[in-house]
């Protein structure tokens, strides 16, 4: 090996806490943009959501060129991209300018979770992959709490532009050390395959049943963390007449349980489970619904420690799950496809979590707080049933592809 694994797994970490640090706390920015641009409340969720599309729309294609270029050359291209991207924005003199560089931004970041895969499927064994890619994961979080530390305090000074300029930045020095200092392996430096070749392989990956399986699981699962994401707060201050600070900081521990949960589910996997990744994700299933019944259940006059035992098992399961389905895509396409089956498994992850806001917020309008969240119960115990299949499914795919 040309060097230690958790020297690739720490590159690979900076360059995901780096590249994630405007992303995850762009809801702390608002306040600030709405000031600086003086827009309205749905022009200030657009900012977000913007994001969102680009990765939606490039997570696929950069999964395939991460097979054909390799970790290092799409970690560095896709760093420089986002890091420019926030600099030129820091700069735009109005909205929509500022909206098309944060898409440019989307668009680089979808290439942040496949780039360095190909490099913990390749440098750590099966039984540490879960460990390692929790690891690895917990790079957002993180991001997302320095981000709320450091962003909000230059914008106070700088305005929202030096916010920006912060973060485009750390994003480049991050993606850049990680590629300068990580020594890629030659098996790892990408195929000279040609693009249609490449196409043709993610098509395939995209009927195969095992991906299509833990696609399904990851999708049930990704309506949970953004519905917890983006209406936790609300219900505690609607329905549980929480004030906002006190509503906030609930949210603030279920980010901490969500780092803990990223870590854990992976060694779990890895120790408890054999190495599935369909199994934990079941099991996370069940837990995300029975937290979301318990919610519903609250009301009015709730002391604030059961809402912030409701608040760690959120973290724990609905923010927790990511980085078991990260390993699972990448292990269904192994160390020369890994790219391309986590772009298909990884689009309609993103594709679900862009969706989810706008729809789990008309269900809440509908039918009020406790009855919608007695409906995610239900949809999240469904993800049980693709998960046990895809379990099945990878393990009879095991023996035929060692047969082969």
């Amino acid at each position: 090996m040309p060097e230690s694994p958790y020297e690739v797994l720490a590159l690979f970490t900076a360059a995901m806490v780096g590249s994630s640090l405007w992303l995850v706390s762009t809801g702390c920015m608002l306040p600030f943009f709405i000031a600086g641009l003086h827009i309205g409340q749905s022009e200030a969720g657009l900012i977000l959501s913007i994001q969102l599309i680009g990765s939606v729309a490039m997570t696929s294609v950069a999964g395939m060129l991460t097979d054909r270029f390799g970790d290092r050359r799409i970690v560095l291209w896709s760093g420089l991209v986002m890091g420019a991207a926030l600099l030129i924005a820091a700069v735009a003199q109005n909205y929509a300018w500022l909206l098309g560089w944060l898409l440019i931004y989307g668009i680089g970041y979808a290439a942040v979770t496949p780039a360095g895969s190909h490099a913990i499927i390749y440098f750590f064994r099966k039984a540490d992959r879960g460990f390692a890619m929790g690891i690895r994961q917990c790079g957002v979080p993180i991001a997302g709490a320095l981000g709320s530390l450091l962003l909000p305090l230059t914008a106070t000074r700088f305005e929202y532009r030096g916010a920006l300029a912060l973060a485009g930045l750390l994003t480049l020095i991050a993606c850049a050390g990680a590629s300068a200092f990580y020594r890629e392996p030659e098996e790892l430096r990408g195929r000279r395959a040609s693009i249609l070749a490449l196409i043709s392989e993610m098509i395939g990956f995209s009927r195969e049943a095992r991906l299509i399986l833990l696609s399904l699981t990851s999708v049930v699962l990704s309506f949970g963390q953004f519905a917890f994401l983006a209406f936790f707060t609300l219900t505690l201050v609607h329905r549980l007449g929480y004030s906002v600070g006190v509503a906030v900081g609930l949210f603030t521990v279920a980010q901490l349980a969500a780092a803990a949960g990223r870590l854990s589910w992976g060694w779990m996997s890895d120790r408890w489970f054999g190495g599935s990744r369909a199994l934990p994700l079941a099991l996370n299933c069940l837990l995300v619904a029975v937290a979301g019944f318990v919610f519903a259940a609250l009301n009015f006059g709730t002391p604030v420690w059961a809402a912030t035992l409701v608040a760690l098992a959120f973290g724990f399961t609905a923010e927790g799950w990511f980085g078991l389905s990260i390993i699972g895509f990448a292990e269904i396409g192994g160390e020369e496809h890994s790219g391309s089956a986590l772009g298909v498994g990884l689009t309609w992850t993103l594709a679900a979590g862009f969706i989810t806001p706008a729809l789990f917020g008309a269900i809440i309008q509908t039918v009020g707080y406790a009855t919608a969240w007695r409906y995610y119960g239900i949809f999240e115990a469904v993800g049980v049933i693709p998960a046990l299949l895809a379990s099945r499914a990878i393990a009879r795919a095991a023996p035929e592809r060692s047969a082969s």
